[in-house]
């Protein structure tokens, strides 16, 4: 026989956790540097549990929780969690807060359905027949990439420090050096002074919470490999994933499934690029080809790009710079090193 779980337990492993993981886990988020600073409210996170069905077993489920305009929170609830396949359940609702609780209503096709957050436990159910019950906690999801040391060899472009970083790698040295290791977007954007082919990223970012905006008004920019091909950076927590959306290579793929995290959390890109190989005359021989692990969840598989994005440099090359976009937000990266190949040789 199978050892039994309590609701805890089983609500940390339907987030990726152990048990004794999600005991130890922090509640609240790392302070946000001044101007990212922002008041999350108590409510805002991802939330791990059960779904019963009217009829049926019990299922993993997850919420997202954030703030829209008008001082109002979303509630997306989903079954399974967004680690374990295709989405059998999806119910979006919506409320204001009322003191210390969030209570939340609305439909999902013609089933009404209610709920509320207090003291870090969310309940909803079906109001009558038809519908089911969710029953979580809150949970606080990680990268297993976060913090990842560059190995032996690899081309660190802002090393990890406890202080603010040294910007030499970059074009643009006007953006913000933060405590941390960190560099805020400020003043357009930047390029990495060297220039790469094919290559392993590994990169950090966070995006702002920004809860008066909508779709991409909230916490933008982009990292562009060869400054041509990028891949989202959005506050994207919580919705169905686009085109245009967080994880996504903009305009050509929609990643598979939506790994964000909530804004003021810091998340990771590990990318596989293969650059576009040209010949000597300029053609196109093979088209570039990415995949792109978000925090740590695979969003895209050697996907080929068939087009470079629509704000990236022009032309085909065979090197070219990390590129990081300013979009008007203060999105802040920090632990971004680059492994190439061993027969990689450094531009001119």
């Amino acid at each position: 026989m199978g050892r039994c779980l309590t609701l805890a337990a089983l609500a940390a492993l339907a987030a990726g956790l152990s048990p004794a993981a999600e005991k130890s886990a922090p509640e609240k988020p790392p302070a946000p540097a001044p101007s990212q600073a922002a008041d999350p409210g108590p409510f805002m996170g991802e939330y791990v549990g059960t779904f019963a069905p009217a009829e049926g077993e019990k299922a993993a489920a997850e919420a997202k929780v954030f703030p829209v305009k008008g001082g109002e929170y979303r509630v997306v609830l989903r079954v399974p969690p967004v680690s374990e396949g295709p989405t059998k359940v999806r119910i979006e609702l919506s409320g204001k807060p009322a003191g210390a609780e969030l209570p939340f209503a609305g439909k999902a096709g013609k089933v009404a359905w209610s709920g509320r957050i207090a003291e870090k436990k969310l309940t909803a159910a079906a109001d009558g027949a038809g519908g089911g019950k969710f029953e979580m906690t809150f949970a606080v999801r990680r990268s297993p990439t976060e913090g990842a040391r560059p190995p032996d060899g690899a081309v660190v472009l802002l090393p990890q420090t406890e202080g603010p970083p040294p910007l030499e790698a970059w074009t643009n040295r006007k953006w913000k050096a933060l405590p941390g290791g960190v560099m805020e977007i400020t003043r357009g954007g930047s390029n990495s002074i060297r220039k790469f082919g094919d290559v392993k990223l590994h990169l950090e970012f966070r995006v702002p919470l920004e809860p008066g905006r909508g779709g991409q008004g909230r916490g933008n920019s982009g990292v562009y490999l060869m400054g041509r091909y990028e891949v989202q950076v959005l506050d994207s927590f919580g919705l169905k994933p686009r085109k245009g959306d967080c994880g996504a290579i903009y305009g050509v793929a929609v990643p598979r499934v939506n790994a964000c995290l909530p804004p003021l959390r810091w998340q990771t890109y590990d990318v596989t690029f293969r650059a576009p190989r040209v010949n000597a005359e300029g053609k196109l021989i093979e088209p570039g080809r990415m995949t792109v692990d978000h925090n740590g969840i695979r969003v895209h598989t050697d996907v080929k790009l068939t087009k470079t994005t629509r704000a990236g440099a022009r032309g085909l090359v065979q090197v070219g710079p990390l590129h990081l976009q300013d979009h008007g937000h203060p999105v802040q990266y920090r632990n971004i090193w680059i492994v190439e190949p061993t027969e990689a040789k450094p531009a001119p």
